[in-house]
């Protein structure tokens, strides 16, 4: 018997969309090289008040295979207003790639960290630019046997790194780099996080730095985060500390919540406390699927509550299309600070279980904005700020603010999916350099951060269905609404009504044929239900 499933969900227009005539978009750059990071983002762009101006790195390829895979640079001039190159500009000699990006608090250079060689040859390698811009940079590699380097710079000038050891369990290790290409005997930071689940910050108004990780255990599906302090330019280190698990999924029955491999990003205040925003999956009875419902939160320990959430996305599919590798539904998060309000922005990317890519079956993402006030307790503008459409955005990273001017640069993948792990073909996808001002985008002012809200404005029984189902709805008196049924790639199928008022509380049967009275094929159906001020789906 054939079935045709109509799968009804909400997706309330609560969290009202940044105006996206406030914004400006524009493309930095290409790459062919779509999968950018294994785990967390590190840092790839970075707003540079020494240098007035904006540096912007991505891991580039023009290639399949990536032969000549590199990290690639370009400098926004604040002055002139102008790109130092059309597209960016090779930053190493060699193939090069899973790097981080920071900038020297002195100087304004770019400092740039990179995997060079292969097997038992590989390397950290780290350039640093001989003068803001330039794209002159000078190499420093480092010891051998070691990749995933993550860098900061703090305000002496001293770089940073955190990375793998590659012939020991993917062990995790720090080093240092001061005076310039003066690398420290590299130290243990854990034995085994099996991962690259790691990142690194460092404070641009003293000499502290953090290391944070997730413990990426194979025997259970409950990863735990960690994190390192030090308070003396990497030479001293605190006690390993254990990062609580936020108070999540309140509401939603016998879900616990676990990091995963992507989830950390830090960044230090005006008054060099450390911040960490988050993301974290549900776990049912032991249970990790990829389409679990998935929050982002925020910590900072001078908090109380240290912990403070942000945002939760439940997905509306759970079986396939699915999400791809090395991510949850909502994830990869970065967080800057305002140096002018104090304010705190966080963006991360969230996959939309509506939005599929045919030729790959995964869900396209797209990027959000959160504004966080009150040292990061209290939420006050939230939304997303690309428009879900036939591409996938990816790995975005905030990289501060400048002239009451956010910065956001992320990867516009033409088709959702890595190439490299046999994800659809290679295509030339954009770099973006996404602009937003402060001040002049809609905002819903979040009164209950944890509300849940219910689903029962549209409903449909039986579901599945073989011959006909009847779809219910609630609406208030004379309300403008329409009723469409669309396929999984958002083509209309069936509409009820084109903007003509639908009677309240009034079902609508639908036998599973089209606008032009033929019987769709078996599969998956969505109703969308539209009225001026939302829209249920």
């Amino acid at each position: 018997m054939k079935k045709i499933i109509v799968l009804i969900l909400l997706s309330l227009t609560l969290l009202l969309l940044y105006a996206q005539t406030d914004a400006r978009q524009e493309i930095i750059g290409y790459t062919t090289y779509d999968w950018q990071y294994s785990g967390p983002v590190y840092t790839h762009c970075r707003v540079d008040p020494v240098a007035n101006g904006i540096h912007c790195c991505w891991m580039y390829s023009n290639f399949v295979p990536a032969a000549d895979r590199n990290q690639r640079y370009n400098f926004y001039d604040l002055s002139t207003r102008t790109w130092n190159w059309l597209d960016g500009v090779n930053v190493f000699s060699e193939r090069s790639g899973f790097g981080g990006m920071d900038y020297n608090p002195i100087t304004g250079c770019v400092v740039i960290s990179t995997n060079q060689g292969s097997g038992t040859t590989i390397r950290p390698v780290v350039v640093q630019d001989e003068a803001p811009g330039a794209g002159l940079p000078e190499n420093c590699p480092g010891p051998i046997g070691y990749k995933w380097p993550s860098i900061a710079v703090t305000n002496n000038q001293a770089i940073h790194i955190a990375m793998i050891d590659t012939t020991s369990e993917y062990s995790l290790w720090y080093s240092r780099i001061q005076p310039w290409c003066t690398w420290s005997t590299p130290i243990p930071i854990l034995p085994s996080p099996r991962f690259p689940s790691h990142n690194i910050a460092a404070s641009k108004v003293s000499n502290k730095v953090i290391v944070l990780w997730v413990e990426m255990k194979p025997d259970t599906p409950y990863h735990n985060a960690y994190y390192k302090i030090s308070n003396d330019n990497g030479i001293n280190w605190q006690p390993t500390v254990q990062l609580p698990f936020p108070p999540a999924f309140s509401g939603i029955t016998s879900a616990a919540p676990s990091f995963n491999l992507a989830s950390l990003f830090a960044c230090f205040d005006n008054n060099d406390n450390f911040h960490i925003v988050a993301s974290v999956n549900a776990v049912f009875y032991d249970t990790l699927a990829q389409t679990t419902p998935a929050e982002i939160w925020h910590y900072c320990p001078v908090n109380n509550p240290a912990w403070s959430f942000i945002f939760r996305y439940n997905p509306y599919l759970l079986s396939p299309p699915y999400i791809g590798y090395n991510a949850i539904i909502a994830d990869r998060p970065s967080i800057v600070q305002d140096p002018v309000t104090s304010y705190f922005y966080v963006t991360w990317e969230v996959f939309d279980s509506l939005n599929i890519e045919p030729l790959t079956t995964l869900s396209r993402a797209d990027i959000y904005l959160a504004e966080l006030r009150n040292n990061g307790q209290t939420l006050s503008r939230i939304g997303r700020i690309t428009t879900p459409n036939t591409t996938s955005k990816r790995f975005p990273c905030i990289g501060g603010v400048i002239n009451d001017t956010i910065f956001i640069q992320y990867l516009l993948d033409s088709i959702a999916g890595f190439e490299n792990m046999g994800q659809g073909r290679a295509t030339r996808n954009p770099i973006i350099l996404h602009r937003r001002h402060i001040y002049d985008y809609s905002i819903e002012e979040v009164s209950n951060q944890e509300k849940d809200y219910n689903f029962t404005d549209l409903s449909a029984a039986p579901n599945p269905f073989s011959s006909q189902t009847t779809i219910y709805y609630s609406l208030t008196a004379n309300t403008n609404a329409t009723l469409e049924i669309n396929d999984v790639t958002g083509r209309l199928i069936k509409s009820f009504s084109n903007n003509q008022q639908l009677k309240t509380k009034n079902p609508v049967i639908w036998n599973g044929k089209d606008n032009n009275r033929n019987q769709v094929k078996p599969g998956i159906y969505f109703c969308m239900l539209k009225t001026d001020d939302r829209t249920i789906t």
